[in-house]
């Protein structure tokens, strides 16, 4: 596992779930959804059975094939295997080699996950339009807020955003990975959120598209690009 997305309110079941994105040596990089809020760490190798997803019609979409959704993933630990940490050189590297050189290309491809390499990047905070004060709220006895809430991106006052260039020119995109939005939960939404992200030299960026408007992209995580790997990936091109 390399990213979860802040977790969503489901409008099919009313479930909370995430979304995360992997690599499998089967598969290659694919985005498995729903996904329980816990029970599986960035970075961690696990030995899960998943099949495709009918509602999604994305190449790179599966979802798990256990049932423990439909419990409230009650019993879905039993249902992984920790394998141990993924050796991370080695699953950036194979992203590096799987960079497309623009966003349109990725559009061009069909893809639904993938990457770009960008020379630079601002990672910053930007007022959340969909921000629901939960503390307003709690102002009426009737009304009563659930718990996950807190992690939910609503009730986030700033909502984390990224700029960057690539062989399309200018984007600016949500940045959905769910660290940064822990961090303003627990520390506020201070700059010191991107401190590992906002520095010099070149980024590797991961893209998903949204499903009803394929051509539409968030960013979901990004990684900092070793010389060695990049110089490597220049040399195929």
């Amino acid at each position: 596992m390399l990213v979860k997305t802040v977790p969503e309110l489901s409008k099919r079941d009313g479930g909370i779930y995430t979304c995360s994105i992997g690599y499998s040596d089967e598969l290659g990089f694919i985005r498995v959804y729903p996904l329980p809020l816990n029970g599986m760490k960035r970075w961690g190798t696990y030995e899960i059975e998943v099949e495709k997803n009918k509602r999604d019609s994305r190449a790179e979409s599966w979802k798990l094939s256990s049932y423990t959704r439909h419990d409230n993933f009650i019993g879905f630990e039993k249902d992984i295997i920790y394998l141990g940490d993924a050796n991370k050189e080695a699953i950036l590297q194979r992203a590096m080699f799987n960079c497309a050189p623009s966003i349109e290309e990725l559009n061009k491809q069909r893809k639904s996950v993938g990457f770009v390499i960008a020379p630079s990047i601002n990672a910053h905070w930007k007022e959340n339009e969909r921000y629901i004060n939960t503390r307003q709220i709690g102002m009426f006895e009737d009304v009563e807020i659930a718990d996950f809430t807190k992690y939910t991106k609503e009730t986030k006052e700033r909502e984390s955003r990224i700029v960057f260039r690539d062989g399309d020119g200018l984007h600016k995109l949500q940045l959905n990975d769910w660290q940064y939005y822990e961090y303003q939960r627990k520390f506020g939404a201070k700059a010191d959120a991107f401190r590992f992200i906002n520095t010099p030299g070149e980024k590797l960026i991961m893209l998903g598209n949204m499903f009803q408007y394929r051509s539409k992209w968030i960013a979901l995580g990004v990684f900092s690009v070793k010389a060695k790997f990049n110089n490597a990936v220049k040399t195929l091109f």
